[in-house]
C-alpha cells in the first residue's frame, strides 16, 4: 500500500511537470523570400526554375528580355534554365539568396554555368534618372563605358557592374570602347526618364552574326 501510494504521487507530479513544460511553437511560418529579375543576355529561348520549380509560367524568357519582380526562396538555392519546349536542365547554378537583400539580377550569358552571374541591387528611387553598366559579354572582352558627361567606367570585364549612377533625365550619348583603345564597341544616344533605374549591358561576342553580334542593350528596372 506505501509503495502504491508513492507512484501515484509521483504520476501527479509527472503530470504537472509535462503541464508546465512549455511545447515548441511548430506553427509553419513559411520560407522568407526576395525579388529577382533575370535577364537573358543570350539567343536562346528559355525557361527558368528554382529547385525545379517553374517560375515564369506565363511566358517564355526570350532573347534579351527579362523577367521582373520573381520573387524566390532565400537561402542556398539552386536555379535552372532549360530551352522552351525541352525538359532538359540546360545549365543548374547554386546561388545564396540572403534575406536582408531587398533584390537581385541574374543574368544568363550562355549555356555553362560560369556564363550565368548575379549581383545585387542598390536601390534609390527619385526624380533622376539612375543607369548602371553590366558586361554580359562572355567573350572576355574589357570595356570603357561612357554616359553622358558623369558615368566613365574603365575596364569593365565580364560579369562586373557598375553602381547605379544618378542622371538627369533627357537625352545623352552612350559609347562603349575596348578597354585602353579608341576600338568603338556601341554608340548610340539613350534616353532617360525620372523615378527609373536603368540597366545597360554588353551581349554577344566579337566576331559574332546574327543576334549574337557583339553591341548593347538597355532595360528598365522594374
Amino acid at each position: 500500500m506505501k509503495i502504491s501510494a508513492v507512484l501515484l504521487v509521483f504520476a501527479f507530479v509527472v503530470i504537472g511537470l509535462s503541464a508546465c513544460t512549455k511545447v515548441p511553437d511548430d506553427t509553419f511560418v513559411g520560407n522568407l523570400s526576395t525579388t529577382l529579375t533575370v535577364v537573358n543576355a543570350s539567343t536562346d529561348t528559355l525557361n527558368f526554375y528554382q529547385n525545379g520549380t517553374r517560375l515564369n509560367n506565363t511566358s517564355n524568357l526570350y532573347p534579351f528580355g527579362q523577367l521582373s519582380n520573381l520573387s524566390v526562396i532565400v537561402g542556398d538555392q539552386n536555379f535552372q534554365f532549360k530551352k522552351a519546349g525541352s525538359a532538359n536542365t540546360l545549365v543548374n547554378v547554386p546561388f545564396t539568396i540572403k534575406k536582408d537583400t531587398i533584390r537581385y539580377t541574374m543574368f544568363f550569358a550562355g549555356e555553362s554555368p560560369d556564363k550565368v552571374f548575379m549581383i545585387t541591387d542598390t536601390i534609390r528611387i527619385d526624380a533622376l534618372a539612375r543607369i548602371r553598366f553590366v558586361n554580359a559579354s562572355p567573350g572576355n572582352v574589357n570595356v570603357d563605358i561612357a554616359i553622358g558627361s558623369g558615368f566613365n567606367y574603365k575596364n569593365r570585364s565580364f560579369k562586373s557592374a557598375t553602381p547605379f549612377v544618378a542622371m538627369e533625365a533627357g537625352k545623352v550619348a552612350m559609347s562603349i570602347y575596348q578597354s585602353g583603345t579608341t576600338t568603338l564597341l556601341a554608340s548610340g544616344t539613350l534616353t532617360l526618364a525620372g523615378n527609373n533605374l536603368y540597366t545597360l549591358y554588353l551581349k554577344g561576342v566579337s566576331n559574332g552574326t546574327g543576334n549574337n553580334v557583339l553591341g548593347a542593350r538597355i532595360l528598365t528596372l522594374q
